[in-house]
């Protein structure tokens, strides 16, 4: 729960993932609130998976799934398809205790980060079908491929995550055949960037020119994108791990070279007491209507501790006009 990444409405249940996991959860209505349906296994789903293990562990490494979407009975799920600094299990110790550690010239290489799949939803949205489709996860075919090759992208994807390079962290669809796929890096002359593509058949990437999307959010970088009716609310935060600041707009996507202005409709104010980037970072959104009021929900990375309590783990739940 302190690492929630992704989350999607499917009818009554919800769908959570963590990129630190290789499992998917969905909730369903408890009161006021969700709780626990069932989990599952993303190897189970698409047995290609890459079964990586890094330190000498005894389990596969973490697919660092970033994106949830639900569209016509489908569950997608993105992953961030991105290069990391390596870190030994010293390292992440340190990381997540707040102590100093000499970052590495190394990066990890992990495949199982190139997830593109999807899941045909049963039970009115609460179970899933056997098996799904996937991408590629390397070379042709494949997303980090087709991102590769774009003039503008190819310069920063041998970049690390944070550091400006490629990082996907925002999925959505409208029509599970035209998605969409939000950047938090990299900039491109301070500008965000959503990339549009099609795709055919099962799942394979259309034979089309993906569309670049560059969105004026005064410097900052996609976290999450959720759709709204024909409007995409997009989450954005800064590419590095800095703690502010965060802000929510609506955007209407236009097919134009021009940057375009998304409508800023929330933000998050500063923490005083957690100022300098350690408090807590909205992380994942969906639309979720709440006694009859059209809203959002929200998850976060690092949550504040009065969050979780037990196995529960309290939410924010924002109103949109």
């Amino acid at each position: 729960m302190h690492n929630l990444s992704g989350v999607a409405a499917a009818g009554r249940f919800l769908w959570t993932a963590s990129d630190e996991g290789r499992t998917i959860e969905c909730l369903e209505p408890d009161g006021d609130g969700y709780r626990l349906r069932q989990q599952h296994k993303l190897n189970r789903q698409f047995p290609n998976l890459p079964d990586e293990r890094e330190d000498h562990d005894d389990k596969p490494a973490e697919m660092d799934i970033e994106s949830l979407a639900v569209c016509n009975g489908t569950l997608w799920i993105c992953g961030s398809h991105c290069k990391v600094r390596w870190k030994t299990k010293e390292d992440r110790e340190k990381e997540r205790t707040q102590q100093r550690f000499r970052p590495r010239p190394e990066f990890n290489k992990r495949a199982s980060r190139h997830l593109l799949g999807k899941v045909a939803l049963k039970d009115e949205g609460g179970g899933l079908q056997d098996g799904g489709d996937h991408l590629p996860f390397k070379e042709k075919g494949s997303l980090r491929r087709a991102l590769k090759e774009n003039r503008f992208l190819k310069p920063f994807v041998g970049l690390p995550s944070k550091e400006n390079g490629l990082d996907t962290e925002g999925f959505t669809t409208r029509d599970g055949k035209r998605l969409f796929f939000g950047l938090r890096g990299p900039l491109v002359d301070s500008f965000a960037v959503v990339v549009e593509l099609e795709v055919t058949g099962g799942l394979k990437l259309a034979d089309r020119q993906m569309v670049m999307h560059f969105l004026d959010l005064k410097g900052l970088a996609v976290r999450d994108l959720a759709q709204s009716g024909e409007e995409i609310l997009v989450l954005a935060g800064p590419v590095s791990d800095a703690g502010t600041p965060f802000r929510l707009y609506r955007w209407q996507p236009l097919r134009s070279r021009d940057a375009q202005s998304p409508a800023e409709c929330h933000h998050w104010p500063l923490d005083p007491e957690h100022g300098t980037g350690r408090g807590e970072k909205p992380e994942a959104i969906c639309r979720l209507d709440h006694q009859g009021r059209s809203g959002l929900i929200v998850l976060y990375d690092k949550p504040n501790p009065w969050r979780i309590e037990g196995t529960g783990y309290t939410a924010d739940w924002i109103p949109l006009a």
